[in-house]
């Protein structure tokens, strides 16, 4: 509702950030498939290893799915900001008399926000302890910023507790003054770091899960010959059903794991047809690994191992343990955010 009500102007800023994965609000999560994918992943390469072969979600298609592809090389790199319950307020124009427990915890409702800027009516009620002094634009530019955030925790970044991380406005804020920036190494890093947490036990995924059902799904619709460069600017994650109209998808975990563990090389789609990338990030500098920045962790990201993937040429790798490279990022660790921004 709160994506519908917008006009024109605000759905330009949000699609400058977003992108298509806005549409990602109309996909129907498939817990059977991640439930399914989880005991593939490898911790200590950050790739699927499969029969006879590897598989990775890569920047590049993470990018390609919302029609943000480019060269991301250029781009500023969204990373974790240390946001107070007091500058939370302050960014979403709301008064420090606010009183909330949830602030004092580092995050927030759904609801807080859908109620002050999710719905029309809240630029007009006087009991929700908003400072934009009757301004409409300056209520409407919050409220972009609102939706943004609240899209970030729910969709990219969710938390068990259905709660939203306050920092994620400062990633908002930074990502609506910054046409440079780009949210998919974020996005990519959540999505590692959580299937590394569910392959060790945990049963909550906090990544991305609906971006990653699509991404395998498609993976596994083999079409020999297939090529259609050019099809897709931002209705990529919208067109994914009409995609995949000619197949027939396991249904429930038990049938999905069968599946996974039987497919071969031969019975893949390697590189998406409608990915068109020039240039692609495989590398650093100095190492065979890139360091992507997460709201909770800094995960190492190795594409060198999945070049097929990206229709470059592919020989084996040689086989490094990654896993000494990720950490969480918490109150008492150095952010080596320079160091990353470097690479």
């Amino acid at each position: 509702m709160w994506w519908n009500d917008f006009e024109a102007d605000s759905k330009e800023i949000v699609g400058r950030v977003l992108g298509g994965f806005v549409d990602l609000l109309s996909v129907r999560p498939r817990t059977d498939i991640l439930e399914a994918l989880i005991p593939f992943w490898d911790p200590t390469r950050n790739v699927f290893r499969f029969v006879d072969f590897e598989l990775s979600p890569t920047l590049e298609e993470v990018a390609g799915y919302a029609g943000l592809s480019g060269r991301l090389r250029g781009q500023y790199l969204l990373s974790p900001r240390l946001v107070s319950p007091h500058a939370f307020l302050d960014l979403l124009s709301i008064s420090r008399k606010v009183q909330h427990d949830d602030l004092s915890r580092g995050c927030c409702a759904l609801e807080f926000l859908y109620q002050r800027y999710g719905t029309p009516q809240g630029f007009e009620e006087p009991n929700l302890g908003l400072t934009h002094g009757g301004n409409k634009n300056k209520w409407e530019a919050r409220r972009t910023l609102a939706f943004i955030t609240a899209f970030l925790g729910v969709v990219f970044c969710p938390r068990k507790d259905k709660k939203i991380e306050i920092g994620l406005v400062g990633m908002a804020d930074v990502a609506i003054k910054r046409t440079d920036s780009t949210v998919v190494p974020l996005i990519l890093s959540e999505i590692y770091r959580d299937l590394t947490i569910c392959r060790e036990g945990g049963k909550f995924f906090q990544g991305c899960n609906m971006l990653l059902q699509l991404w395998v799904q498609e993976h596994l619709h083999h079409r020999v010959g297939y090529m259609n460069h050019g099809l897709i600017e931002r209705n990529c994650i919208s067109g994914f059903e009409k995609r995949m109209t000619d197949v027939r998808f396991p249904e429930g975990v038990e049938a999905w794991f069968t599946r996974l563990r039987s497919t071969t090389t031969d019975q893949i789609e390697w590189a998406f047809g409608w990915l068109i990338d020039t240039e692609v990030i495989y590398m650093a500098a100095e190492e065979c690994h890139v360091l992507l920045m997460g709201l909770r962790s800094i995960q190492p990201y190795a594409p060198h191992r999945v070049l097929r993937q990206l229709g470059r040429f592919q020989v084996i790798p040689t086989d490094e343990d990654l896993s000494k490279h990720a950490f969480e990022l918490s109150p008492g660790v150095i952010f080596p955010e320079v160091k990353i921004r470097k690479l």
